[in-house]
């Protein structure tokens, strides 16, 4: 990325993490997750949390989530250049192989 790139980067993301700073500190309200969805009255699986906690909470999750599904949707191309490797190995292996037995048929013998 230029440098001009970074700048505007930068100038966008600051005052969208400020804002969102500012907003993780006005909503520092308890709030209940209710774990058990079908007795929400059930108090063993209550979880009291910040709204902000929440909201963070949520974050990891979804930006977990979708770094799996990228890594998955990359499968193909990892498995294309683990063959294409394995190929560009097995011709340099046979190239070298090529190259030694050309060297021994130049080499005259000195038998007689």
């Amino acid at each position: 990325m230029t440098t001009i790139g970074t700048v505007l980067k930068w100038l966008i993301l600051l005052p969208i993490l400020v804002v969102v700073a500012l907003l993780a500190v006005a909503n520092d309200e308890m709030v209940t997750v209710h774990l058990n969805p079908f007795q929400p009255e059930d108090a063993v699986l209550q979880v009291q949390l910040a709204l902000y906690q929440l909201a963070f909470l949520f974050f990891v999750i979804g930006s977990l989530a979708g770094a799996l599904v990228v890594w998955n949707g990359q499968r193909r191309y990892r498995r294309r250049a683990r063959e294409e490797r394995q190929q560009a190995a097995f011709w340099r292996s046979r190239a070298e192989r090529g190259e030694a037995e050309r060297s021994r048929a130049l080499v005259p013998s000195n038998r007689g």
